[in-house]
């Protein structure tokens, strides 16, 4: 498996609050690229209609309070991955990072690597944008 990080954002709310904010599959749809035509959430899962990809649905398998959530897609995808959420608490802040763990063969990872890092990073900006306005 590879692994895909994103950057590292300071985000101004206590790591249970950021943790909180990330257990709910809804609050993903602000965090969306614009490569996600269509965003669908219910209390565990999100589906996204990405554009050259097609419909993924990830749901919540993991919750470690107020450190790690993991998300695993539900449905047939071209390739294994899960997204971890990496929260750190730093006293009145958290650092997070979004992670994707993919198992990608060379011609997958020449394909997909750039989108996918592209993904995360977009996600924790708009994270970041979102929660420190």
């Amino acid at each position: 498996m590879i692994k895909i990080e994103s950057k590292k954002s300071v985000i101004h709310l206590k790591a249970q609050k950021l943790f909180d904010y990330l257990a709910v599959p809804q609050n993903y749809e602000v965090l969306m690229p614009n490569k996600v035509r269509s965003f669908e959430a219910t209390e565990n899962a999100a589906t996204l209609d990405i554009e050259g990809i097609g419909k993924v649905e990830l749901a919540i398998t993991e919750r470690v309070a107020p450190f790690k959530i993991v998300m695993t897609p539900q449905n047939k995808v071209p390739f294994k991955f899960f997204i971890q959420w990496d929260i750190v608490a730093q006293g009145d802040f958290a650092e997070t990072q979004a992670v994707i763990h993919a198992d990608l063969n060379f011609m997958m990872k020449m394909m997909a690597e750039s989108l996918l890092q592209n993904f995360v990073n977009v996600q924790v900006e708009k994270l970041t944008q979102h929660l420190n306005h």
